[in-house]
């Protein structure tokens, strides 16, 4: 199993996590998170915000889903630019993929079941 983590601009999230359960990838956390990247922040008139507002997704899916996965919060949380309509822009996010060793269900005392 993967753990999916995708911090993402806000106005996506909704669209991303639209997209995840048409596919069939439903389980997952959210958090509203702040942070920035090479955008350093932003500046609006004189007040510079060195964090913005970001939502964080955490899926954890079979091993065989993370392509999938990844495919379709890139595609969804892409912001297109006229000028380059086929990129994104600085700020959409990032995903990182780690290793998920075992879960535990909180509920009973077993094993998690599948993710």
């Amino acid at each position: 199993m993967k753990m999916i983590w995708a911090v993402i601009r806000p106005e996506s999230a909704q669209r991303v996590i639209k997209a995840l359960d048409v596919a069939g990838i439903g389980g997952m956390t959210r958090l509203h998170v702040t942070g920035h990247g090479k955008e350093m922040g932003i500046t609006l008139g004189a007040v510079h915000y060195n964090e913005i507002p970001k939502e964080m997704l955490m899926i954890v899916v079979p091993d065989n889903n993370v392509a999938k996965t990844v495919m379709i919060i890139r595609t969804e949380a892409k912001t297109a630019s006229k000028s380059a309509p086929n990129e994104g822009a600085i700020g959409d996010g990032k995903i990182f993929v780690t290793y998920v060793e075992d879960t535990f269900s909180i509920r009973n005392a077993g094993k998690a079941g599948g993710t």
